[in-house]
């Protein structure tokens, strides 16, 4: 059964362009992702003559995927609106046949306003969204699932794809896109027909192939902030009808909106890019049954600034309660400005904060109110000393082979990936505080599918084969602090002791203060490895001419380890204030009490405590040795008679400064490893019926298992379930008004069991120290008091998402093309009873927010992707315009579901308009993104992440050739 023919109006072939016709119809597109595959004999023979018969009429029916190389090939034998309308009519017209919701978009409309990366192009798929973070953190959710914190252990539950190369990582395309073909979004889970398989969808992105054609693109764009922007493409055949190549580069560098003031250096700015990447592709046909592509790209290591960017405002005194919210002077307002307790006493700044200029404060000692807080409209003015940005690279290969063999195809596809990651983070003043702090991935993965198809055109369709998957990943988690992160995270009874009431022991108290972390480092490490192993297969029954019923099925096994390590690796110039033991590990200190007394606390079998002195001789040097270099007291030949002669005050001093080391060295532990095997099962039944030409019905299920984790929480191992989706969908796909409009509809429901999230999870070493710390006359209150709860990775019993959708593309005036495309989605939990409170109920007693009925973070309600572009005939020349907007209604942004993390409803609208050649061969543009500077962002309850995408204008020329 031949595809549904696409009518284009107004055009009219040359005598080379009906050859160039006839050739381009010895191909169709197969179901499923667009790979192109050869006709049996007799249908070539038919399409051929049916061509034939059309070329001529004035409203030609063009073939889906006859329209590229007749783009390609015949610049100048159609207007550059035909053109438009063709792959517009092109994209809509891959999807008409498939039984589930599809968006696409062409690299052309991308290239016209420079939307490359995955904010940009998700602002034109209908229900896809962008959940901005870093390089390496960022995620995508479709119908809004699909939002999560960093956790490399995890599966995305949107899975990218290049070139049919699945993402174990959204990190490894979370960068700029070039030489893009086409963009799909599938929704609902995904993987019968190959791949790695998503449980929410996947977004898969097509580079241009090389061609026998020779042809050249190339533009270059600059802007705003010092931005420069060049691409270039080309290629052409190396050995006429056996070897083809194509090129492709992307340079793209400039300064981001918002400025680093440290030094004021005002070349330093954050969302700069400093991008440079390239692809080589190479295609081989041997003969006409074999073709084989081979590809090769690399973006090389850049130093970009994406961490860190942080808006303060002055926290709210009280909660709604009426009580404090800052009663013990934890807060940075406490330290640098001041706070008052329950009892209505007010306690300064702290002086080593609050007496100290710098260059970067105009000599002027640093305070809360006039340099740390940074609002909106202060000109992006944050100051950091440790500006050292982050690294990232990427890069892979991959080999697609394909066989015509015996009415089938016969495919392998080879796939390398790698990401790296390295970050430098600063905790946002001009003090040295954190040092040598961040973290960084070095992530890897190989995949190799085969799979073998029928040809289409009989009465049953079918696809089976393997997939296999193996990814390494070694993430590195550094902490580093510098001389002024003792008097920083020290409580304020710590700082009392050891500066503000310190008295004739002051000196010695500041010096304890500056080593009790003062290039300390503490380096954890991750391996993460995973192996999936799938056997998938779908077949199409064309039962009638008009009905398509399709089933598929995909059986994967899952192999992960997950090994954390988080050793000592410096104690800089406190070694001798470590704790004795941590987890067993020996840190070569010695043991004593809050107050400073020499050794620990015993319960008794009566239920009593007492202090028992349980150091051996050498911790007691060690003690000895703090006593002679704080205090200056002479080390005698007892172990642990210099430590004891000190005065009560100075032991509480040495105490405070252990107690402030030990609370941010945490828990140090070796080698803990946790695993994860399982078998998961991906299916989908669907019927599709072509009630006319003009009108296709479907109804599909679908089933998709995202696997689970093999997690540690502080050195526990902490499994994360597999997380299950169950979705229904019901559609049409139309061409209406003549064919010039064509609409796609559905209505959709989906059930997600245990899905995966950031919840609040006990925390079970840090609570059994922490009880085991306690009197033996601690009540129930006091013990229940003491449990430690942590955020981390794990599993929401059960949500739902169900709403609308639709995609519509319109050509029906001469000269405009117009597509909009849109959704409503009710995302919600239906039962999470167990998530962490907002800072603003911190306040409550009880451990978690049950949330069950109240709509995810990070799910709009509403999206409007709208889209247009108009030419108008100028002499030799095309005025050509378009737009785009996006409109986002309002939704949570935090995983709290803080009242401050609400974000307003807003519209992001880009423009271009431009002069071209109407031979398509020149064209110079002004772009303008985000037009009307919108900057939406959350409050956030002491700061906030400004919006990233400001307006900016810039001018664009391109040429092909």
């Amino acid at each position: 059964m031949r595809p549904l023919p696409i009518k284009v109006r107004k055009l009219s072939f040359k005598p080379d362009l009906l050859a160039v016709t006839l050739i381009s119809l010895m191909v169709v597109t197969p179901y499923g992702f667009a790979q192109q595959s050869p006709l049996k004999n007799d249908e070539k023979k038919e399409d051929a003559q049916i061509a034939a018969d059309e070329a001529a009429e004035t409203e030609t029916t063009v073939q889906a995927d006859q329209v590229e190389e007749l783009v390609e090939t015949q610049p100048t034998a159609v207007g550059e609106v035909t053109l438009t309308a063709i792959r517009e009519a092109k994209n809509l017209q891959r999807v008409h046949n498939e039984p589930v919701s599809v968006s696409v978009v062409t690299g052309k409309e991308l290239e016209r306003e420079l939307a490359a990366d995955y904010n940009a192009i998700t602002k034109r798929l209908a229900n896809v969204s962008f959940n901005q973070a870093n390089t390496r953190s960022a995620t995508l959710s479709i119908r809004g699932i699909g939002k999560r914190g960093s956790a490399e252990v995890q599966d995305p539950s949107v899975l990218v794809s290049l070139d049919g190369i699945s993402y174990g990582l959204i990190s490894l395309g979370n960068f700029e896109f070039y030489d893009i073909e086409a963009v799909e979004a599938f929704r609902g889970p995904t993987g019968t027909q190959g791949g790695k398989g998503g449980s929410a969808g996947q977004v898969s992105f097509t580079t241009r192939r090389p061609s026998f054609t020779p042809s050249t693109d190339f533009s270059i764009g600059f802007g705003q902030w010092d931005n420069m922007v060049a691409r270039v493409a080309t290629g052409g055949p190396l050995i006429d009808g056996l070897v083809a190549w194509r090129g492709a580069l992307l340079v793209s560098k400039g300064q981001g909106y918002y400025r680093n003031q440290y030094g004021f250096d005002d070349n330093r700015t954050f969302y700069n890019k400093d991008r440079a990447a390239g692809r080589v592709q190479l295609l081989f046909t041997p003969s006409d049954d074999l073709n084989i592509r081979l590809s090769y790209d690399r973006q090389p290591k850049g130093n970009q600034l994406e961490n860190g960017l942080t808006y303060r405002h002055d926290q709210p005194e009280r909660y709604d309660n009426g009580t404090l919210t800052d009663p013990n002077g934890t807060t940075v307002r406490a330290k640098l400005y001041g706070f008052t307790n329950n009892a209505g006493t007010w306690t300064g700044a702290r002086s080593w904060f609050s007496e100290r200029p710098s260059p970067e404060t105009g000599n002027e000692n640093y305070s809360y109110y006039g340099d740390y807080l940074v609002e909106e409209g202060s000109g992006g003015r944050v100051a950091f000393n440790e500006f050292q940005g982050q690294y990232n690279s990427t890069g892979g290969s991959s080999a697609d082979i394909n066989w015509e063999v015996a009415d089938h195809i016969v495919k392998s596809l080879t796939g390398y990936r790698f990401f790296y990651f390295n970050a430098h983070n600063d905790e946002g003043t001009p003090f040295d505080v954190s040092k040598h702090g961040g973290g960084g991935i070095q992530f890897k993965q190989y995949s190799q599918e085969f799979s073998i198809s029928s040809i289409k055109g009989g009465t049953i369709d079918y696809k089976a084969g393997v997939f296999l998957y193996e990814s390494e990943t070694e993430i590195d988690n550094r902490t580093g602090w510098g001389a002024d992160a003792g008097a920083w995270f020290a409580t304020n009874a710590q700082y009392n002791l050891l500066e503000r009431n310190a008295g004739i022991n002051r000196g010695p108290g500041l010096a304890l203060l500056k080593d009790s972390l003062n290039d300390l480092f503490k380096d954890g490490n991750t391996w993460v490895t995973a192996k999936s192993n799938a056997l998938f297969g779908q077949v199409d029954w064309h039962w009638s001419e008009a009905a398509t019923f399709s089933a598929g099925l995909r059986v994967g096994t899952e192999d992960r380890s997950t090994e954390d390590d988080v050793p000592l690796a410096s104690n800089g110039s406190g070694g001798l204030l470590n704790p004795d033991v941590v987890r067993g590990i020996n840190l070569g200190g010695f043991a004593s009490t809050t107050n400073g007394t020499l050794g620990k606390q015993i319960k008794n079998a009566d239920g009593t405590t007492t202090i028992a002195n349980n150091n051996t001789p050498e911790q007691l040097t060690v003690a000895d040795k703090v006593a002679n270099k704080y205090y200056g007291v002479a080390i005698t030949s007892i172990p642990g008679q210099a430590y004891n002669s000190l005065t009560a005050a100075q032991k509480a001093q040495v105490g405070a400064a252990k107690g402030v080391r030990a609370t941010q060295l945490g828990q140090i532990y070796r080698n803990v490893i946790s695993y994860y095997d399982d078998t998961l099962y991906t299916a989908n039944i669907s019927q599709n019926y072509k009630i006319s030409d003009q009108l296709t019905g479907y109804v599909t299920w679908q089933h998709g298992e995202k696997s689970g984790t093999a997690f540690n929480i502080n050195g526990v191992p902490t499994g994360v379930k597999p997380e299950k989706t169950n979705a229904f969908e019901i559609g049409i796909k139309t061409f209406l008004f003549d064919e010039t409009l064509t609409f796609n509809a559905d209505i959709y429901i989906a059930n997600l069991t245990n899905y995966q999230q950031s919840v609040r999870l006990l925390d079970e070493f840090a609570t059994e120290v922490a009880i085991a710390d306690l009197p033996a006359t601690a009540t129930e209150a006091e013990k229940n008091a003491a449990i430690v709860y942590v955020t981390a990775q794990g599993n929401v019993p059960e949500i739902r998402t169900q709403g609308v959708e639709f995609d519509a593309n319109y050509n029906g005036i001469e000269n405009l093309t117009l597509r909009i495309s849109g959704a409503y989605n009710d995302a919600h939990y239906v039962d999470f009873k167990n998530v962490p409170k907002p800072d603003e109920l911190a306040y409550l007693p009880e451990p978690y927010i049950d949330r069950s009925g109240e709509t995810i973070p990070g799910a709009s309600e509403w999206t409007v992707n709208a889209g247009a572009e108009y030419i108008y005939p100028l002499n030799s020349l095309n005025v050509r315009s378009s737009l785009n907007a996006a409109y986002i209604s309002t939704y949570n942004i935090g995983d709290t579901y803080s009242k401050y993390g609400d974000l307003p409803s807003y519209v992001i609208t880009d423009f271009s308009i431009g002069l071209a050649s109407k031979d398509g061969e020149y064209d110079l543009s002004l772009i303008v993104k985000n037009i009307f500077d919108e900057a939406p962002h959350e409050a956030g309850w002491t700061s906030y992440q400004p919006f990233l995408h400001r307006r900016w204008v810039g001018a664009v020329f391109s040429t092909h050739f």
